[in-house]
């Protein structure tokens, strides 16, 4: 449904900002704005779109974790930018499809740089939310605002003050961040409600990093894995942000593209240790992602785990020594 029309701008919600671009969503609509915050950085967001729409024709269809599905793209600084990716169903027995966002919707906002459309990432159910707030939240904040998303920070343990919370002058609810152990309090704090086990998420990041590296053919650089909610009830787990995406050539002289954006990313992937369980499942399943019949392919997979354990031996040397 188009919703130029009747667009107010009293119903935009910013849901987040960066140093890159803002996000927001228009209120009782399921779609999400991704806008630039310079003018001179639009090449990147359009890099962005283009590369969302790619991930999401070869990533998305068996997936442990979603991507958002792109909608559309417009420049009011171009008039001829516009560019529909909808790729809905056609509904049986109609001729055409019906696009969620038109251009129309683009002008209707009013927007004075480049943004585009996508899919909203729903947000954690309300129950689980609030127990985030009652468990994790420090102490001044027991009536803040609870999460909408929570980023799987499954790469460290968070410092947690005596109550539980991280001090006061750190807090943000927003994208609040879960370790392993905050995790697991949320699922034994509501054993009712559907969760996600560690493990699977776990094995879900190796084959999301897989598909993105073998598949889409970048370097995975600065995506998120973040927990939102599903559309009937319980939790999804998404991977969002492909701005700082770089493209790799599958070749292995560029594998140590692969390993600096997996040591510059937040801790969302296990630590490669070898010896560390959740690190073991996390490469099962990126070794999944690549084709079985071709024997480049499997070495470069393992070439990269090799280099990111190699990596991690000597970081974790240097703070002993």
């Amino acid at each position: 449904m188009s919703f130029a029309h009747d667009f107010n701008p009293e119903c935009k919600i910013s849901i987040g900002m960066g140093s890159f671009a803002t996000a927001f969503i228009l209120a009782g609509r399921p779609v999400a704005f991704k806008n630039v915050i310079s003018s001179g950085r639009t090449p990147e967001l359009k890099a962005e779109f283009e590369a969302l729409r790619h991930f999401y024709d070869v990533c998305n269809d068996d997936s442990f974790f979603a991507l958002p599905r792109p909608l559309a793209y417009y420049d009011p600084a171009v008039p001829t930018s516009f560019v529909s990716a909808d790729v809905s169903p056609i509904p049986k027995g109609r001729s055409r499809r019906h696009a969620l966002v038109y251009e129309g919707d683009f002008k209707a906002l009013e927007l004075d740089r480049a943004a585009y459309a996508m899919d909203q990432v729903l947000p954690i159910p309300l129950s689980i939310a609030r127990n985030i707030r009652k468990l994790f939240y420090p102490e001044g904040q027991e009536k803040a605002t609870v999460p909408c998303l929570c980023r799987l920070y499954f790469g460290k343990e968070i410092e947690t003050t005596p109550l539980g919370g991280r001090p006061s002058r750190f807090f943000n609810s927003s994208n609040f961040p879960l370790d392993v152990s905050r995790y697991t309090r949320i699922m034994e704090a509501a054993p009712d409600e559907y969760h996600l086990s560690v493990d699977d998420i776990v094995y879900g990041m190796g084959d999301m990093l897989g598909r993105l590296h073998w598949l889409g053919g970048y370097d995975g650089r600065d995506v998120e894995f973040v927990m939102g909610g599903a559309s009937i009830s319980g939790i999804t787990v998404y991977t969002i942000d492909f701005n700082q995406l770089r493209p790799w050539s599958r070749e292995k002289n560029e594998i140590h593209l692969l390993v600096e954006a997996f040591f510059i990313n937040d801790p969302y992937y296990p630590r490669p240790r070898p010896e560390d369980a959740r690190y073991q499942k996390f490469c099962l399943d990126y070794l999944e992602a690549y084709p079985k019949e071709s024997k480049e392919a499997t070495e470069l997979a393992q070439s990269f785990l090799h280099a990111i354990e190699t990596e991690q031996a000597k970081r974790d040397s240097a703070v002993c020594d």
